[in-house]
């Protein structure tokens, strides 16, 4: 049983010094050389860096640093160098084995040079997604006062993170996500250095540890520029201070997931939910129970809402029913209760919607209404209590918008029982499907061989007979790359002229 992925992507355009900058597709270009005394300090700086993959090979003295140097962009008249590109490339997590051995051994390591500090123009410095084995963040970084654009996630830093960092006033953008580096985890004393910080309007701290940070509220509260803020698994503390009125009136991303937050932090609920400008809210995994607060409701512009993996116990409220610009609703793994309401039909913005893992959840089925969601691409139902004839699902589905552009469908585990039926050709464009693990009898028809975007079919442990991909159809089930039909009485017979890519 696959999960669908949410994802939604907010642009936040930070404007870099307002200096005309031109790039090539080896870094970049100038129109005059590379500023000798530059060229030096990031030499200097290559000197020190543990390079096993020979990523900057182009860095070499009889080279112009700013025509030739991968991942350095120079001002196109002064010549000064503006950014530095030395991330590595996120991975496709589709690659091989082979590829990610080759990804990990990629990643830069070794030590920072002060030499940096010789790039007084820099505004743009990403070192994201390397390796360097738990070193602290410099303290000289501090001192880089032109910098508006700092990336160090997933870069394998430890220890405290320095305080002088807040003397960088300019900063828009600062990610200091700790991704991976268990043995010396970064941290905090607390994040009252932040507040020098009055331009930022991108925050990540995400699996950084803020257990220590009492005044990460009201520390937070007083970025007035602030658009996106993620603090996932951070060990938040509760608030233990009055909080003075919001003060984040553009915030439009919070990502709060993973902190065990629960219902004794009445105070910091209140100020989410006073955050009307937000437009993704993650509050997942922490530990909330009872029923859904209904503070939400003041979150009128929320097209991205994440409550999953907590304990919630009652009823979907109709007035939830009513967030007609959500686009995307993951409340997985929750312990809701009662009927899907017939007031589904108005949320017509929805792209997915995820409701698998509440077991107690969608007694009486899956209102008719539900056909009505045209922009629907994702319907996640695994593990809820439909109890319902999967004839009468599909009949009821296919005669609405929602089968034009039906991506993702998942009914496992639901308490289904039934044949499926010719209705199932009307999802032109499914290309997931999974009902396993219920009760549907009888044979697959030959409508699922007009699904020619279908990717992966699970129909294992149902009471199958007959042939699962009809042989005059079959040829058309060219995107077909997994089929799991275990715990069924059929067999496989499939056209002659059928070609998958199943293994491949």
């Amino acid at each position: 049983m696959n999960t669908t992925s949410i994802t939604i992507l907010v642009l936040v355009i930070f404007t870099l010094p307002t200096q005309s900058i031109s790039l090539s597709t080896n870094g970049s270009s100038s129109n005059i050389g590379c500023i000798e005394s530059e060229k030096q300090a990031l030499l200097l700086f290559k000197q020190h860096l543990f390079d096993p993959t020979n990523r900057l090979v182009s860095w070499v003295e009889h080279e112009d640093c700013c025509r030739r140097w991968v991942g350095v962009v120079c001002h196109d008249v002064s010549g000064h160098v503006l950014e530095l590109h030395l991330q590595n490339p996120p991975m496709d997590d589709a690659n091989s084995f082979a590829e990610q051995k080759a990804y990990l051994r990629s990643r830069l390591g070794g030590k920072i040079n002060h030499s940096l500090l010789n790039l007084t123009h820099l505004s743009y410095l990403d070192l994201s997604k390397n390796d360097f084995g738990g070193i602290p963040i410099p303290h000289f970084f501090g001192s880089m006062v032109s910098l508006r654009y700092l990336d160090l996630s997933d870069a394998g830093f430890g220890g405290l993170i320095p305080h002088q960092l807040g003397n960088l006033s300019n900063m828009d953008y600062l990610n200091l996500e700790d991704g991976y580096y268990v043995e010396n985890p970064l941290y905090v004393e607390n994040l009252g250095w932040l507040a020098g910080m009055s331009q930022l309007k991108y925050l990540d701290m995400s699996n950084v540890n803020l257990s220590k940070a009492l005044d990460w509220l009201q520390t937070v509260n007083m970025l007035p520029s602030l658009k996106e803020l993620h603090l996932r698994r951070c060990q938040l503390p509760l608030a233990v201070s009055t909080l003075l009125n919001p003060n984040l009136s553009s915030l439009a991303v919070l990502n709060l997931r993973g902190n065990q937050l629960d219902n004794t932090s009445p105070m910091i609920m209140s100020w989410v939910f006073s955050l009307k400008t937000l437009v993704s809210l993650d509050l997942s995994d922490n530990h909330f129970q009872g029923p859904i607060p209904d503070g939400l409701q003041n979150l009128i512009s929320l097209r991205h809402l994440d409550l999953s993996a907590n304990q919630f116990n009652s009823s979907i409220p109709d007035w939830f029913y009513g967030f007609s610009p959500l686009e995307f609703l993951n409340l997985h793994n929750n312990n809701l209760q009662g009927k899907i309401s017939s007031a589904i039909g108005n949320m017509t913005s929805a792209i997915s919607l995820v409701f698998s893992g509440n077991t107690e959840l969608g007694g009486g089925g899956i209102p008719k209404e539900l056909g009505n969601l045209c922009n629907l691409r994702s319907l996640s139902l695994s593990s809820v209590k439909l109890s319902q004839n999967i004839s009468d699902i599909l009949q009821m589905l296919s005669l609405g918008c929602i089968s034009h552009g039906l991506e993702y469908l998942d009914l496992s585990f639901s308490n289904l029982f039934g044949q499926l039926t010719d209705h199932l050709g009307y999802f032109k464009n499914l290309r997931q499907l999974y009902l396993s693990q219920n009760s549907i009898v009888g044979s697959i028809p030959e409508s699922l061989g007009e699904l020619p975007m279908l990717r992966v079919i699970d129909v294992s442990y149902n009471n199958l007979t007959g042939s699962n991909l009809p042989e005059t159809h079959s040829a058309n089930l060219t995107n077909l790359r997994s089929l799991r039909d275990i715990g069924n009485a059929f067999i496989v017979k499939v056209h002659s002229c059928w070609i998958p890519l199943i293994g491949n």
